[in-house]
């Protein structure tokens, strides 16, 4: 797969979320197509087992969307982790 790249500057959303009831923060940027591109989570506190799961998965799911892979494909993993339909939109 080829790996789409992101435009420097890009829209994004961030959201608050619980996620196995830590405080967190999911944002969703966009290309200039529309489609989500990159995941940022953030969870439980800095240096944290949480924080530093939560950015891994972030950073695997964006790696996976630039390269072609949609966002649906990712979708009930989102779910198991708290985040609700309308989020991911």
């Amino acid at each position: 797969m080829t790996q789409a790249r992101l435009p420097r500057q890009r829209s994004s959303e961030t959201v608050s979320v619980s996620i196995g009831g830590y405080g967190g923060r999911v944002t969703l940027a966009r290309a200039d197509d529309g489609r989500v591109r990159e995941v940022l989570l953030t969870a439980g506190g800095h240096g944290s087992t949480v924080g530093g799961l939560a950015e891994a998965v972030g950073s695997a799911i964006s790696m996976g969307l630039v390269r072609g892979a949609r966002l649906e494909d990712y979708r009930a993993a989102l779910e198991l982790l708290g985040l609700k339909d309308d989020m991911l939109n």
